[in-house]
């Protein structure tokens, strides 16, 4: 079944890599979660900065831990605890790539955040008490599942996509299978109709050849939905036994190119897929058919005889 939790990335000093997997253990039932030191996300051969730019184009949401590691001296000549550095480069990166929505900071009670971060709420934690620890994650799961839930514009296009999919083929489909004439097939007569949206295993390959094979692989065979207006040619599987109800079958082809478009976001000089390319793919495809979903869910008529599934 495709994967439909978000992608989340935590990032932490070396420092406050135990905090970090403690969120990790909190997020894992929610969430699929990767931090800095997981197998696959960073690159080798190339610098930290540019490890960081392209990671934050990967996931959906980014939480850092910022713990006391560095004493510094303040304005007044004060000393005051701070996180290191690299957290807070690593937060805003995500902050400018995703947006103050996605983006989160778990911060250890007694240390100085820079002062653009003055007057914004961030759960606080004690390293020794694990409740506050979980406390905080609780915070952080409630705002992940509600933004997921949400079709956000991203670097990569299956959102415009989903959209577009729908407005050109859903919506008119919607309309004639509520107006559609009946179908005559093996001496039974069918009258009513839903229509399942096959979202593929992967986007490897041209996607209407994937569908191809999977019409023949299950039998399925090509007819049209005649109405008022025009003439839908899709994909049946008219079962006697099952009459007067048919089922209708799309894998959406528009999704043809998309593998394409992350090698060359990516800029790759190399065939064959990396692991970090398999999760954007995989994240791209949980985005089509999240927003596809909130499309659908807009129409009672859609609600009512569409539905998405995974490719079987």
């Amino acid at each position: 079944m495709t994967d439909l939790r978000p992608k989340v990335f935590i990032g932490s000093s070396t420092g406050g890599y135990e905090i970090a997997k403690k969120v990790k253990g909190y997020l894992f039932s929610d969430c699929d979660c990767h931090t800095w030191k997981d197998n696959g996300v960073w690159e080798t051969n190339k610098s930290t900065f540019d490890n960081l730019l392209r990671i934050a184009t990967f996931f959906d949401f980014g939480v850092f831990v910022a713990t006391a590691d560095d004493l510094t001296m303040d304005n007044k000549d004060n000393v005051v605890i701070e996180p290191r550095d690299n957290v807070i480069l690593e937060m805003s990166l995500f902050l400018g790539a995703l947006g103050q929505y996605k983006s989160f900071l778990l911060v250890e009670e007694g240390i100085k955040l820079p002062t653009d971060f003055n007057g914004i709420y961030m759960p606080r934690f004690k390293p020794i008490d694990e409740k506050s620890i979980e406390n905080g994650c609780k915070e952080f799961i409630d705002k992940i599942n509600e933004h997921y839930k949400l079709g956000h514009l991203s670097l990569y296009p299956t959102t415009a996509l989903a959209i577009g999919y729908y407005k050109n083929f859903i919506e008119g489909m919607v309309e004639s299978i509520q107006n559609a004439d009946d179908i005559e097939f093996n001496e039974r007569t069918f009258t009513s109709f839903k229509l399942k949206v096959v979202i593929p295993k992967d986007l490897k390959g041209n996607i209407r050849q994937k569908a191809s094979l999977f019409y023949k692989r299950h039998g399925l065979s090509e007819n049209t939905l005649k109405t008022k207006y025009r003439k839908h040619p899709t994909w049946f599987h008219l079962d006697p036994d099952d009459a007067p109800n048919g089922l209708m079958y799309d894998m959406p082809s528009t999704l043809t190119g998309i593998d394409d478009a992350i090698e060359m976001i990516l800029k790759k000089g190399f065939t064959g897929r990396t692991a970090m390319q398999e999760i954007i793919e995989e994240r791209e495809l949980n985005n089509f058919r999240r927003v596809l979903q909130i499309q659908i869910d807009k129409s009672p008529y859609a609600q009512e005889v569409v539905e998405i599934v995974d490719e079987f």
